[in-house]
């Protein structure tokens, strides 16, 4: 008897229809990890401004601000009187001066972001005035997407996710 080297048409078959099995398995799941890592993203974008802000009014001894622009327009450095233009991206500025430090574009995604207008930092790196809460919630969000920012009066900031509604 002769050996041949290859597969059979049964074996290549079989094998096409388990990977075929795996991927539809698979893809489903792998988008929501992809959502969720989105959410994380955009969550860590925004602390990490908020930690910028709160780092340079101490490190400069006066006031510093963080605000929501007003546009997503490239450039755009004016702080919206609205406070759920959030996706819009974020500046922080010096309250004295106006003078921008540093921009954070518009995030990728399709969400929702709320929070006051503008979050002020003093020079002892604490916010002034009450607590304040971000809220960011995604569309097509499933499981526990949404994400919750507060920032204590003391500056610190922490992130919650919680349940899409």
């Amino acid at each position: 008897m002769k050996s041949s080297n290859g597969f059979t048409l049964v074996e290549v078959i079989v094998t096409l229809v388990v990977v075929a099995i795996i991927i539809a398995v698979g893809i489903p799941g792998l988008s929501s990890i992809m959502a969720n890592n989105r959410a994380t993203a955009n969550s860590n974008d925004l602390v990490t401004a908020l930690s910028f802000s709160r780092n340079e009014a101490v490190k400069r001894g006066m006031r510093v601000s963080i605000c929501a622009k007003s546009s997503a327009a490239q450039g755009n450095l004016t702080c919206s009187e609205n406070n759920d233009d959030w996706p819009n991206g974020w500046f922080a500025f010096i309250n004295s001066t106006a003078e921008p430090l540093r921009s954070w574009p518009a995030p990728p995604g399709d969400f929702a972001m709320t929070g006051p207008v503008s979050i002020s930092f003093n020079s002892s790196g604490a916010i002034e005035g009450d607590p304040a809460t971000l809220t960011i919630a995604y569309s097509h969000c499933t499981g526990q997407q949404n994400r919750t920012i507060r920032i204590a009066t003391t500056g610190h900031t922490s992130i919650t996710k919680t349940s899409c509604t």
